[in-house]
C-alpha cells in the first residue's frame, strides 16, 4: 500500500472532525450503547468468516504446504507469522468443537467466549469426544454467561467428565507448587505463586481482612492494590504487622451435602474463583472451624441459611451420644441436619440483621453486577430503594462490591425478579445477571 499524501491525510483528519461531533451532538446514551453492541456483533460476524475462511485455505493445503499456512495467515492480515499461528490454531481449535462457531454467528455468543471456551480446554490433555462433550453440555447450560463465566462452566465441566484423571492431574500440579519471580520495566519484578486453588483462597483472604480491619488515613495516597501490596511485602519480610496481631479470616468453600457425606458425583466451590475436587472438599471440611447450612429448592434457589455450627475442628462435646465409628466430619453434619434453618428476617431500621445479611449472601454468592465475581461476604449490601423509602429485606437487598455500588448509585437502575438482577443504563439498555443457583 502506498503511503498516504498530504491530501489523503488532510482529508482522514477532516473525517474524523465530522465523525466525532456528529457522535458527540446528536447520539443519546441508548444510541451510543446501541452502536457499539452494533459494531461488536459485525466484529464477531467478520471474525467467524475469517475463521471459516482460513480453515477452507488450511483444508486445501497439501501436507507439505500446511507447514506454512500460518505464514499465508499473516499475510493476509498484515501482522507477523506468530500472529498469523495464533489466529491458525484458533481457527482450527474453534470450527473443531460442535457448535461453537455456529453459536458465533447465530448471535449467541461473542468471539470472546469461543475463545474462552477453546482457553480452558487447552489446559488438560482430553480426548476428541470428551472435548466434544464438555463443549455440547456447555452450550445446553449457556444462559448469557460472560466469557469468564462460561469458562468456570468450562472448568467444571472438565473436573467432572473424569474425577479420577482429575485427581491425578491435581495430585500432579500440586507436586510442581512453588514461587516464581522474574525482572520486569522500569526497575520492577514480577512475584508469581502456583499451587492448590484452596491455599491460594487463603492467601487473599488474609491480605482482604487485613486491608478491611487497618484504618486508612485520610492523607494516605496509596490505593488498595498498592497497600495490598506494602502489606504483603511486610508480612513476608518481617513476619509481623507493625507488631500487632493479624485479625481473624476465613475462606468460604461451598460444598454439596453429598459431597462432605462422602459422594463424588458433586463438585465444590470456591466462590469467586472455581471448582475443587470432592477429595479436597472433604479436606476443607474436616478443617472448618464453622458450618452453616443453606437450604434450596428443587431449581437450586437458596429459600432459608441456618445459624453458624462448630465444625469438625473445633470438635465441641457432644449433647448426643455419638454414633458408633462416626468420625468428626459426619458427627458434624449430623448436627446440621438437626438443626433448624433460619429462614430470612426483615428489619424496620437501616441496621441488617446477622441472619438476614448471611441469607443475602448466601442467594448471590458475589457482586450482583453481571460479570463481577467479588465474593458475596466482600461486598456492601445495598439497599436497592433506599431506606427508609425501600425496607431492609431481602427483596430490596443485594451484594454489590464497592465499585460497582457507586456505580448503581450514578449511572444504573436495578431491579430483581426471578429471573436475576436488571441492570438498566442512563441510556434504557438493560443487562440481566441471573441469579445463581446452587
Amino acid at each position: 500500500m502506498p503511503a498516504l499524501g498530504p491530501e489523503d491525510l488532510a482529508a482522514l483528519v477532516d473525517r474524523t472532525l465530522d465523525d466525532s461531533l456528529g457522535m458527540l451532538f446528536t447520539a443519546t446514551p441508548r444510541e451510543e450503547l446501541d452502536e457499539i453492541g452494533r459494531f461488536q456483533r459485525l466484529q464477531d460476524q467478520a471474525w467467524a468468516g475469517q475463521l471459516r475462511a482460513i480453515v477452507a485455505a488450511y483444508n486445501r493445503c497439501t501436507d507439505a504446504e500446511r507447514e506454512f499456512a500460518s505464514d499465508e495467515v499473516a499475510l493476509a492480515i498484515g501482522a507477523s507469522p506468530t500472529a498469523g499461528g495464533r489466529l491458525l490454531d484458533a481457527a482450527l481449535d474453534v470450527s473443531g468443537l460442535p457448535g461453537l462457531l455456529e453459536a458465533v454467528e447465530a448471535g449467541w455468543l461473542s468471539s470472546r467466549h469461543a475463545l474462552a471456551v477453546v482457553r480452558e480446554l487447552n489446559l488438560i490433555m482430553l480426548t476428541v469426544e470428551q472435548r466434544h462433550a464438555i463443549v455440547l453440555m456447555a452450550l445446553a447450560r449457556y444462559t448469557g454467561q460472560t466469557p469468564g463465566e462460561l469458562g468456570k462452566l468450562i472448568a467444571r465441566l472438565i473436573l467432572q467428565v473424569d474425577l479420577t484423571a482429575a485427581q491425578h492431574r491435581q495430585d500432579h500440579a500440586t507436586r510442581q507448587r512453588g514461587v516464581l519471580s522474574r525482572r520486569d520495566i522500569d526497575g520492577q519484578g514480577v512475584l508469581s505463586a502456583r499451587g492448590p486453588l484452596e491455599k491460594i483462597a487463603a492467601i487473599k483472604a488474609r491480605l482482604a481482612a487485613e486491608l478491611d480491619h487497618q484504618s486508612l488515613h485520610p492523607d494516605d495516597p496509596r490505593t488498595r492494590s498498592q497497600r495490598e501490596f506494602d502489606l504483603f511485602t511486610e508480612l513476608l519480610t518481617t513476619g509481623t504487622l507493625g507488631g500487632q496481631a493479624v485479625p481473624d479470616h476465613s475462606v468460604a468453600v461451598i460444598v454439596p451435602f453429598t459431597t462432605a457425606s462422602g459422594g463424588d458425583l458433586e463438585l465444590a466451590d470456591l466462590p469467586g474463583l472455581g471448582p475443587i475436587l470432592p477429595s479436597t472438599a472433604r479436606d476443607l471440611v474436616a478443617q472448618a472451624r464453622e458450618l452453616t447450612q443453606v437450604a434450596v429448592d428443587q431449581h437450586g434457589a437458596v429459600v432459608a441459611v441456618s445459624d453458624p455450627q462448630p465444625g469438625p475442628a473445633r470438635a465441641p462435646a457432644p449433647a448426643e451420644p455419638p454414633v458408633v465409628g462416626e468420625d468428626l466430619v459426619l458427627a458434624a453434619l449430623r448436627r446440621m441436619t438437626t438443626t433448624p434453618v433460619q429462614r430470612d428476617l426483615s428489619s424496620s431500621s437501616y441496621r441488617i440483621p446477622v441472619r438476614l445479611r448471611r441469607y443475602v449472601e448466601a442467594r448471590d454468592r458475589s457482586c450482583v453486577f453481571p460479570g463481577c465475581h467479588r465474593p458475596a461476604a466482600r461486598t456492601d449490601k445495598d439497599h436497592r430503594t433506599p431506606w427508609p423509602l425501600g425496607p431492609t429485606s431481602s427483596d430490596n437487598l443485594q451484594c454489590l462490591c464497592r465499585h460497582h455500588h457507586r456505580a448503581k448509585q450514578a449511572s444504573f437502575t436495578v431491579t430483581l425478579d426471578t429471573h436475576g438482577y436488571h441492570w438498566t443504563t442512563r441510556g434504557g439498555w438493560r443487562f440481566t445477571r441471573r441469579l445463581q443457583g446452587y
